[in-house]
């Protein structure tokens, strides 16, 4: 597997939590228990920085031989 094909599968991941993000925030939206509604957006809280850096390895992956790209520095040694 390349870099390029599991760039590839971050980026669906990625969608796929940030669908998962949407559908948390609409059920927040519309529930009327307090207890649930913390829980839900603990939930989110969990996968905000999950969906980040999935986003961002996706775009490392993409270009890591190009030449002149500027990294994140968290990825780099």
């Amino acid at each position: 597997m390349t870099l390029l094909e599991l760039s590839a599968q971050y980026r669906n991941e990625a969608t796929v939590i940030s669908h998962r993000l949407r559908d948390l925030r609409l059920q927040c939206r519309q529930t009327t228990d307090p207890h649930e509604a913390a829980q839900l957006r603990q939930r989110i809280h969990d996968l905000r920085p999950l969906l980040r850096q999935t986003k961002q390895l996706a775009e490392l992956m993409e270009h890591y031989y190009d030449r002149g790209y500027k990294r994140h520095d968290f990825y780099t040694l």
